[in-house]
């Protein structure tokens, strides 16, 4: 029997603002939309809707450059402002490569000008960014209990971004934050020849690809997208750290 796992892209889920309640605001979506909110539902929400829901929004004309920012600047034609709040959100600066300035953000994530975006934020000539949420996890705790409280359903939500990395040029989505789903899915079991499988499978990250391809990059307009059909290990302690394996000594070779 085949098996089906969908992916319900939300188009009618509206413009955020700062203050918004993004749980609220999906579950009135999923009730206009005409779909039922089921257990064990996946929902994984763009990063930038849940950060401007938080305000986590940053006024390029009030950053004053360092000179690292200006040097970097330079390096990658990037105005220095923005290379400055790069600085503030990362930990260190791992790599550049012509103008793509790859960091270790301060949660420890490893991706492109600390998740810091322009894009859908506002016009350009308001030189206004967004940053990525204080705390994901906390966030994605946040929203799965506002959609229990409305529908008593137990689901998991996952903060998905679109990240650059240092050994592949283009961009993926990934997990940057999750509530109500185990960070890794392990799992013993034997092959086609009965020998015996251990594997530890990366589902966050998998499911946040997977919505990336209907969420788009540019005016789709599809921040959140509802997934249906998936097999996965529940948790009510799993956090997007412990799925990270950067190394202490990388650490301390930048202190």
């Amino acid at each position: 029997m085949a098996k089906i796992v969908s992916m319900l892209g939300l188009a009618s889920f509206p413009l955020i603002q700062a203050g918004d309640n993004i749980g609220q605001t999906l579950v009135k979506t999923v009730s206009m939309e005409k779909l039922p909110i089921e257990e064990g539902d996946v929902f994984v929400l763009a990063q930038k809707i849940v950060s401007i829901s938080e305000n986590a929004i940053v006024d390029l004309n009030t950053i004053s450059p360092s000179e690292k920012a200006i040097s970097i600047s330079k390096k990658t034609g990037r105005d220095a402002r923005l290379c400055q709040v790069y600085l503030n959100e990362s930990r260190h600066i791992i790599d550049i490569k012509g103008r793509m300035v790859i960091t270790r953000h301060r949660l420890g994530f490893e991706c492109s000008g600390a998740g810091v975006d322009r894009s859908n934020v506002a016009p350009h000539s308001e030189n206004k960014v967004v940053l990525l949420p204080k705390n994901p996890d906390l966030s994605a705790m946040r929203i799965r209990k506002e959609i229990f409280r409305h529908t008593g359903k137990n689901v998991a939500v996952i903060i998905n971004d679109s990240f650059g990395r240092a050994d592949r040029e283009g961009s993926v989505g990934i997990a940057i934050g999750i509530s109500g789903i185990r960070h890794l899915d392990k799992r013993e079991q034997k092959d086609l020849y009965g020998n015996p499988s251990k594997s530890q499978i990366a589902l966050i990250d998998e499911l946040a690809a997977a919505a990336s391809i209907l969420m788009g990059q540019a005016d789709e307009k599809i921040p959140a997208v509802l997934i249906k059909g998936v097999q996965y290990q529940r948790s009510e302690t799993s956090r997007i750290q412990d799925i990270l394996c950067y190394k202490m000594k990388e650490e301390r070779q930048h202190q």
